[in-house]
């Protein structure tokens, strides 16, 4: 995988990166040569964390292998500047969508970073790819373009048109979780999206929807509560499939 990194940059960016030792962060900051590089580093879990999520150097080495195929193939995620046994380094991306969209108090800001991330989105579909899990946390804001990252969900036999419909439903679940109240940046990301992504990828995902109706029933009970994270997911679930059920 190519990078604009220097070799005598990336050799440092690597030293950085080994030295920090065994109790170095998972996910680290590096600046070096007046730019911003971030280390993932593979988890270590205790076992119960272990249990629920599997094996993290399975995971550690799948985001890897996706970031090498997708940056090849031209996708809009960022390069592997550096990496080792244990470690990869990748250059600073910007804002983070999901910090944009909670944060920002411009709608136009909002509505922006939103659909230029549903068009990054299409754009890894039209390649013939699958996130996995895309969302808005997972997603860089630099210069008016979105990055994917955090491809730990990537697997190839995702990478279908059926796989790209999840991954829509998914992406329009978790900015409705970042947004709790009926925030119009949904409808954005969507437009983008469609913007760039095959067409079939849209009645692909409202079927999918059909199919799920009886998530919303179920759900029924969680969503009187308030106040919390898992509320909030439980409230996008009926939300989520009535967006895609119109039109």
């Amino acid at each position: 995988m190519t990078s604009d990194c220097p070799p005598e940059l990336i050799a440092e960016l690597a030293a950085h990166a080994r030295a920090a030792g065994a109790d170095a962060p998972r996910i680290e900051r590096l600046d070096l040569a007046g730019r911003v590089f971030w280390v993932k580093r593979v988890e270590r879990p205790g076992l119960r964390m272990r249990l629920q999520k599997g094996e993290p150097r399975r995971a550690f080495e799948a985001e890897r292998q996706a970031l090498r195929v997708l940056y090849a193939a031209g996708a809009p995620v960022p390069p592997v500047c550096a990496e080792g046994p244990d470690f990869f380094v990748t250059p600073d991306c910007g804002r983070i969508v999901a910090m944009i969209q909670r944060l920002s108090g411009d709608r136009a800001e909002r509505a922006a970073a939103l659909r230029e991330a549903g068009r990054a989105l299409g754009r890894l579909h039209a390649l013939g790819f699958s996130h996995g899990r895309p969302s808005p946390k997972d997603m860089c804001m630099q210069d008016g373009r979105v990055t994917l990252v955090d491809f730990e969900n990537f697997r190839p036999r995702l990478n279908t048109p059926e796989g790209h419909a999840r991954d829509l439903v998914v992406f329009v679940f978790n900015v409705l979780v970042n947004a709790p109240d009926d925030a119009p940046e949904v409808r954005d990301a969507l437009a983008g999206h469609g913007e760039t992504a095959p067409p079939e990828i849209w009645p692909l995902a409202r079927a999918w929807c059909r199919r799920m109706a009886w998530a919303g029933w179920l759900t029924w009970p969680v969503r009187r509560l308030s106040g919390t994270g898992r509320a909030r997911e439980f409230k996008a679930v009926p939300r989520t499939l009535a967006l895609f059920g119109e039109g």
